[in-house]
């Protein structure tokens, strides 16, 4: 079941009712049963919490704002390091597999977009490059950084949706006018987990 503070709104899991809260040592009620928990898709479940909990702010005498808002903060910061965590540990790949893992769950299309101008010193560059047969390093490292944000962007939306992988990915390039690239990284967002043995 799922426990929340009338003191501060903290959310706990715990076996048995009328626990004190770990947070603030308040006075807590049940706010899901074990069956409602169940009932409940895992991706829904930190919202309805959050609407939940927000009826323990009217016409309830316990309610300390600055212990609420103290509990939010430090909620915030540590859901900023876990989706920071999320991102970094994302696996990625352009197959449609990863070696001793099984895909559980598809999340959907994700894609990243990033377009950025060229500058006139990589277009002075690169021509100057051309004229002499060389490679420009300029332009590579530019059509590199967008590559990444493309991706990071992919990644992060995947994230919100679930997954810890992407399967598929894909890179494609778009000129436009006025010497603006176009990159945009293509993948499916997927639930991986290790193939126990």
């Amino acid at each position: 079941m799922i426990l929340c503070c009338k003191v501060c709104g903290n959310c706990f899991e715990a076996s048995v009712g009328d626990q004190p809260c770990d947070y603030c040592c308040g006075g807590t009620e049940v706010l899901f049963t074990d069956a409602e928990e169940q009932a409940i898709d895992k991706h829904e479940l930190g919202e309805l919490i959050r609407v939940a909990r927000e009826k323990y702010k009217v016409d309830n005498p316990y309610y300390d704002q600055g212990l609420w808002e103290s509990r939010e903060y430090k909620e915030r910061v540590s859901e900023q390091n876990a989706a920071q965590f999320k991102i970094n540990s994302h696996m990625r790949t352009t197959g449609y597999n990863f070696e001793g893992h099984e895909i559980v769950s598809y999340r959907g299309i994700v894609s990243g977009q990033v377009v950025l101008g060229t500058g006139f010193l990589s277009e002075f560059t690169a021509s100057f490059s051309d004229f002499f047969g060389v490679k420009s390093n300029r332009f590579a490292e530019k059509l590199e950084n967008a590559k990444n944000a493309a991706m990071g962007r992919m990644i992060r939306k995947s994230v919100e949706l679930g997954g810890n992988a992407v399967i598929g990915v894909d890179f494609d390039y778009i000129m436009f006018e006025n010497n603006m690239v176009g990159v945009i990284a293509n993948g499916t967002s997927v639930i991986v987990e290790e193939i126990r043995r």
